[in-house]
């Protein structure tokens, strides 16, 4: 028998899965942390990847917004901020002149102490910290329109400032193909509309974009970015322990391209034999059952065939679904297309983030056979999504249970699903 031990947020679980059937772990070699991360920042920062230095940008007139990912992601911020700002203020930048706007996209708002912890007490102190503004039309500034008319909306504190730096990691997305770059503007700090209307554009394509290099809807919205302005990102590379491998900054497309080819070498693991059954633990993207499925678009690509396949969805999804409560009702639905197109073009419906993730999802769920295990969303909950559940306690039995319905099955896992990109 072969005993794997997977992330289940902070804890791990065990089964055992016999030797015959278990194709083994699809986890990259472990990537070794950077000897000096503050340095490698550092180094980065004053070594941009295309576009100007800060040294050219910077003056004590311009007012300056950093934009920070939120703590659905593993980015180190509190590491980060502080020699970013440092050398901010060597270059003359003045404190009160700088804003610090945590990246919502359409999540919840962060408390004052998530975001007392995300930057580090000190800055949080010592500087203005926000939520960005994804519903309140008085926190939003309006930028234009859509091809569709959709109004084009972003956080009024970013806006209203000079220069834009973003703060991300660089890990593989399923919408955008990897996250990072101008991912910090559009849906970052948008309203919570074109939040919406990035991913039900996405959701109209079948199959998935993780991992790619681009897709039609980062070219989207780099064009948006482009008009908008990003003058500087500073995005890292992180191993499973969440650990500084490679930071690239500098251009938010030059950089960011730069960043996913080594992205690849640090996350990607080569396919040899593809499953009957893939084992994906959800980590880092544990929160909710709205982060978690990530790791079920990254999986997907081991199961044999474009068709059939068992995928198990391992995830504590410690808030449950999520902030999007209609979300298991789409996931549920087996063709929400129509529904999607009617409503980019300007159909009411309560919640059309929910929608558009959830009809991609949906088209996930019906071309395999979806079982979460988790703790953290009930029976009832994923039996809205067309999903089956089991608990932790009963995972060593679902395992048993399948390799008695296919004696000969080949089953896989991999460890940080919502990070790990697998390539043919």
């Amino acid at each position: 028998m072969e005993l794997i031990n997977l992330p289940y947020g902070k804890d791990r679980v065990s089964v055992t899965i016999p030797k015959h059937n278990f194709i083994g772990m699809m986890d990259p070699e472990f990537a070794v942390p950077c000897a000096d991360p503050e340095k490698s920042i550092e180094a980065a920062i004053l070594n941009p990847i295309g576009g100007a230095k800060l040294k050219d940008i910077i003056t004590s007139e311009k007012t300056i917004s950093i934009i920070i990912d939120d703590i659905s992601r593993p980015t180190p911020i509190s590491t980060i901020l502080p020699i970013l700002l440092s050398h901010l203020l060597s270059l003359g930048a003045v404190r009160e002149n700088i804003v610090i706007v945590a990246a919502l996209g359409s999540h919840r708002y962060m408390t004052e102490e998530e975001l007392k912890k995300r930057v580090g007490d000190e800055i949080y102190e010592n500087y203005r910290v926000i939520n960005s503004e994804f519903r309140k039309p008085e926190g939003l500034t309006y930028v234009g329109k859509t091809p569709e008319g959709v109004d084009i909306l972003v956080t009024k504190a970013v806006m209203d400032t000079d220069i834009h730096i973003g703060i991300g990691c660089l890990v593989p997305h399923p919408t955008m193909g990897w996250a990072g770059g101008g991912k910090i503007i559009y849906p970052g700090v948008a309203g919570e509309k074109v939040v919406a209307y990035f991913h039900l554009l996405s959701s109209l394509y079948e199959g998935c974009f993780y991992g790619m290099d681009t897709t039609p809807i980062r070219d989207m919205m780099e064009k948006w970015v482009d008009s908008v302005g990003l003058h500087f990102i500073v995005n890292v590379l992180l191993n499973e322990n969440a650990e500084i491998v490679d930071v690239v900054a500098g251009h938010y497309v030059k950089a960011h391209r730069e960043g996913v080819r080594r992205g690849k070498q640090i996350v990607g693991y080569k396919l040899t034999e593809k499953a009957d059954i893939m084992i994906a633990s959800s980590h880092p993207a544990d929160q909710d059952f709205w982060q978690s499925t990530k790791a079920l678009q990254a999986a997907e690509i081991a199961v044999k065939g474009d068709r059939g396949g068992i995928m198990i969805l391992l995830s504590p999804n410690f808030e449950g679904i999520g902030p999007n409560p209609d979300y298991p009702k789409w996931i549920g639905k087996d063709d929400c297309d129509e529904i999607v197109r009617e409503c980019i073009l300007g159909k009411s419906v309560d919640d059309p983030l929910a929608l558009a993730v959830g009809n991609s999802i949906s088209k996930l769920r019906r071309r395999r056979r979806v079982i979460v295990v988790s703790d953290g969303v009930s029976a009832e909950e994923m039996k809205q999504c067309g999903c089956e559940h089991y608990r932790v306690s009963e995972f060593q039995h679902l395992i048993d249970k399948l390799i008695s319905e296919n004696p000969n099955c080949r089953i896989a896992a991999i460890s940080n699903g919502a990070k790990t990109l697998l390539y043919e």
